[in-house]
């Protein structure tokens, strides 16, 4: 302590009267011991230690509770985080699987779909050796009934002409269909034909009209009606007319023409023993 100490510094030291007077200098006056607390501790002009202690402890304490709280906000983001991730994989698992069940269900229904047409198509299949031969001899008739048969239906002009006076009707063109009356002098009513159905009409109202002959339609229901030696016999020749016309291809149809012409030899042999049994039965009934 020299003489430029602050007088502060001197306000806690406890100096017996009898030890000071009034002419001590400033520096006896610093030696002098300091007054102590009821605590026992020195209140010098430094700082306490315990003071200095409790500050740091203090300033520690605080850095634990920043780190602490810093940590349990990492933390708790880290968990934020965990949770938005594992909120989104739940997300995209039950995306993925909604898209796997609708998946499963178009497959389910397409195949059911399948199921089905199967299904039809064993319905409406008749099998070769569930037909009698009346009914395969049919069947193989239709896949070529136009090289035995004239065409249907007939093209002659007067035929249809004749079955629209019947009903009262008339044909017109499409291209004058706008300019004639509805009815002409005689009474009877516009109709126009379908080109592509011959014998096919249809009148002002859009009904269809058809005037083809069903009698000779080459059909199922009609080629049944008939005696299997009748159809033996349009069977051999829709086979020639076929294998004739088969010369016409520009292709090698080598294996087919030999395909036809086995067809043709057991189709005869069969017309041949049909015509066998049918004779009896003929006379017998005549």
């Amino acid at each position: 302590m020299d003489d430029d100490a602050p007088l502060s510094n001197l306000k806690n030291v406890n100096i017996k009267s009898s030890a000071v007077d009034d002419n001590m200098t400033l520096a006896a006056l610093a030696q002098a011991k300091p007054k102590a607390d009821t605590n026992g501790k020195s209140t010098g002009g430094k700082p306490k230690a315990g003071k200095g202690k409790g500050k740091a402890k203090g300033a520690a304490k605080k850095k634990e509770e920043r780190q602490s709280s810093s940590s349990d906000s990492s933390s708790s983001s880290s968990s934020d985080s965990s949770d938005e991730g594992d909120q989104g994989d739940n997300k995209k698992a039950k995306a993925k699987a909604t898209k796997n069940q609708r998946m499963a269900l178009l497959k389910r229904e397409r195949d059911g779909d399948e199921d089905a047409d199967e299904e039809d198509k064993k319905d409406n299949l008749v099998k070769k050796r569930d037909r009698t031969p009346k009914q395969q001899v049919v069947a193989d008739l239709l896949c070529r009934w136009w090289y035995a048969l004239p065409d249907w239906p007939p093209e002659d002009q007067e035929f249809y002409k004749q079955k629209l006076e019947e009903r009262k009707l008339r044909q017109v063109t499409i291209q004058e269909w706008e300019w004639v009356p509805e009815e002409d002098e005689r009474g009877l009513k516009k109709v126009y034909q379908l080109s592509q159905f011959r014998g096919v009409f249809r009148n002002s109202s859009g009904e269809m009209i058809d005037l083809r002959p069903q009698e000779t339609c080459p059909c199922f229901q009609n080629f049944m009606k008939k005696d299997l030696p009748e159809l033996y016999d349009l069977l051999v020749k829709a086979y020639e007319g076929q294998l004739k016309d088969l010369a016409n291809s520009k292709y090698n149809e080598e294996r087919f023409r030999k395909e036809l012409e086995t067809s043709l030899n057991k189709t005869r042999s069969k017309s041949y023993e049909a015509k066998k049994i049918a004779g009896p039965k003929r006379s017998r009934t005549a």
